[in-house]
């Protein structure tokens, strides 16, 4: 078993190898491309019957396996694994967030002359960006508005996680689910700390900004207990599997799904709220319909490190591959 993500153990790291290791990842795709005809996992010329009742599959972290993953993503959309790391092994990651976000709060630039394994971007971070640094800078924003950062804001978070994935099983699993080498998204590999009080966040679909011709698959580890009646915000979540993007119509976005489809979209089926606890993982597609929970009675602040994996050669290419 690996050892746990700890301020600790990524304090050992060298930050400059790092992020010159992350570069490295970045800049293999720099010039790669997605295949035009891809092969996709999910079958989007097909209706799927709603069910009367819904649900998220379970299992233990010990059955875990390409073929677990598959069937429940591919029926029901999700799939919660409980336990598939150690509370132990996790909760140290709180305080590795933290660290994080303290230097991303930095004013300009007293955080560009910081350089440590809390933060220390590779260089190529700007240029690769489909426009550059102007798109980072705004997704650095974007970011700190909703208590999170860029996991590429850190390549020794980045690295210890890799490795982290890696002596879980994680890389076999996910590779066998998307029938190649798996990669990550530079812009949706993030480390989260809600905000309190928990705004309202819009219904969604990522594939309605990340694409539909892709194949996927999000690991979100929750590092707090959080949902249900926690007190700590969680994810509401649509149980059921999706084969293509709900309209926009009536939502506040062009990208999210307004609160009456939601309620009257999907005959009796109703939302669900489940009940993290940490260290479970909970897996879905960007088909997969979800918000972050919101409201005045959450109290306490969730935790959460979400990664998105696609196939290397079925990835949206604006959101910047990262090569594992």
């Amino acid at each position: 078993m690996s050892s746990a993500l700890s301020s600790s153990r990524v304090e050992q790291r060298d930050c400059a190898a790092d992020s010159a290791s992350l570069a490295q990842r970045l800049e293999y795709f720099r010039e790669r491309f997605p295949v035009d005809d891809p092969q996709l996992l999910v079958a989007t010329d097909r209706d799927i019957p709603v069910p009367a009742r819904g649900h998220i599959p379970e299992i233990d972290g010990a059955r875990l396996s390409a073929d677990a993953l598959r069937a429940a993503v591919l029926e029901h959309g999700s799939l919660i694994v409980r336990g598939l790391f150690s509370a132990d092994a996790v909760a140290g990651m709180r305080e590795v967030i933290d660290r994080v976000l303290e230097v991303c709060d930095r004013s300009g630039p007293e955080r560009r002359n910081t350089h440590t394994v809390y933060y220390n971007p590779p260089p190529n971070a700007g240029s690769i960006m489909p426009q550059g640094n102007i798109e980072l800078s705004a997704l650095r924003q974007f970011s700190a508005a909703s208590g999170s950062a860029l996991c590429i804001e850190a390549p020794s978070v980045a690295e210890m996680l890799l490795e982290f994935y890696e002596a879980h099983g994680l890389r076999e699993v996910i590779t066998d689910y998307l029938g190649e080498a798996p990669c990550l998204s530079a812009k949706k590999w993030v480390l989260r700390r809600s905000l309190l009080p928990s705004e309202e966040a819009g219904w969604h679909q990522d594939g309605a900004f990340m694409g539909t011709d892709i194949n996927t698959i999000n690991l979100w580890i929750p590092l707090t207990e959080c949902g249900a009646d926690t007190g700590a915000p969680g994810m509401d979540v649509v149980s059921t599997r999706l084969n293509r993007l709900i309209t926009s119509e009536g939502a506040d976005f062009d990208w999210s799904v307004s609160d009456e489809q939601v309620r009257s979209g999907f005959g009796t089926l109703r939302p669900d709220a489940p009940h993290f606890q940490v260290g479970d993982a909970f897996f879905f597609d960007h088909f997969h319909l979800h918000r972050t929970q919101s409201g005045l009675d959450f109290s306490k602040q969730r935790y959460a490190i979400e990664t998105w994996f696609f196939g290397q050669t079925t990835f949206p290419k604006d959101q910047v591959m990262i090569r594992w």
